[in-house]
């Protein structure tokens, strides 16, 4: 597949951070992407999503002496569309997405950058660990020469799990803008939504080396509840199905197995769903070929999630 080329300034990164309400981790944050190692030029855009607790000041004292810093705030509406602002700003060709409590590697725009790089990839991931405290940090882990893998057809893969989070990936930039962004119709899982769009433009990219370091205990983060993160990622992936009609035949069949298989594991584990449940008859059907309304059995399969099965 030809990819676009990469515009002026071969390596340059835009560094896209979407805000909301971050203030204990912000500084922290900010300081390791100051401390991104490699020789490419940068840029620094922030999106604040109408914080209220004082995460905007804390953004303007803290890159007051950065070059090449845009910082825009909005009224509150979703990282989604935080998430794009960001992209459609972005002028250098490759972004790097952080969400504000997570801490990149020294070494994990370099890492990502390179692999992207040498493999011709849309789209390069590392991997991530957790922590409590500094002991757990290795924040010089990431190597620009640790092993990869191309993954040259990643939508199945997509399909099947989320592959990442937005702080351990970088993308191509004019493939994202092509793309259209994040699909702003799900406010959430804003990476999930592009994830699925670049899949269908390119190769990726996994390095097996780890590039964020993720905080175990945050207030408030979407990812701690469990069902409303399955649920905006099956929505996702009914709206990207209904986007895209011309997929293969096999590729909307595997997305229902996995869409009505997670609806019926779900109905079961939480709410004790019998072999009665619309939710084993979804799970039977996606086995069974499937001719037309993918995207709706899908979309159906969504709201397993809305009443804890």
């Amino acid at each position: 597949m030809s990819l676009e080329c990469d515009s002026p300034g071969r390596s340059g990164v835009s560094f896209v951070v979407p805000v909301y309400n971050k203030a204990p981790w912000l500084a922290r944050v900010l300081g390791q992407i100051a401390a991104q190692h490699g020789d490419f030029e940068r840029e620094f855009i922030f999106v604040d999503d109408g914080s209220t607790d004082g995460s905007l000041q804390i953004l303007e004292r803290e890159t007051a002496n950065w070059p090449n810093v845009t910082i825009r705030r909005q009224q509150n509406m979703g990282s989604a569309h935080a998430t794009n602002q960001g992209i459609f700003l972005a002028r250098m060709p490759y972004i790097k997405f952080v969400d504000a409590d997570d801490l990149l590697a020294d070494g994990a725009t370099e890492t990502l950058l390179t692999a992207a790089r040498k493999h011709d990839a849309v789209l390069a991931y590392g991997q991530t660990r957790d922590y409590s405290d500094d002991a757990e940090l290795e924040l010089a882990s990431a190597r620009p020469d640790a092993a990869t893998v191309r993954l040259a057809e990643p939508l199945r893969m997509a399909l099947r799990n989320s592959l990442f989070n937005p702080t351990q990936c970088l993308v191509r930039t004019q493939t994202a803008q092509t793309a259209g962004g994040c699909d702003e119709r799900v406010k959430f899982s804003q990476e999930y939504t592009l994830t699925l769009r670049l899949a269908l433009r390119g190769a990726f990219v996994r390095v097996e080396t780890p590039v964020a370091f993720i905080p175990r205990e945050v207030d408030g983060r979407l990812g701690n509840d469990r069902g409303r993160q399955l649920q905006r990622v099956t929505q996702a992936i009914a709206l990207f199905i209904a986007d895209h009609p011309e997929l293969p035949r096999a590729i909307k069949q595997f997305a229902c197995r996995r869409a009505a298989g997670r609806s019926w594991h779900y109905a079961r584990r939480h709410g004790g769903a019998a072999l009665s449940s619309p939710w084993f008859g979804a799970c039977l059907r996606s086995r069974l070929p499937i001719l037309r309304g993918h995207a709706d059995l899908i979309a159906d399969c969504a709201r397993v999630f809305e009443n804890g099965g």
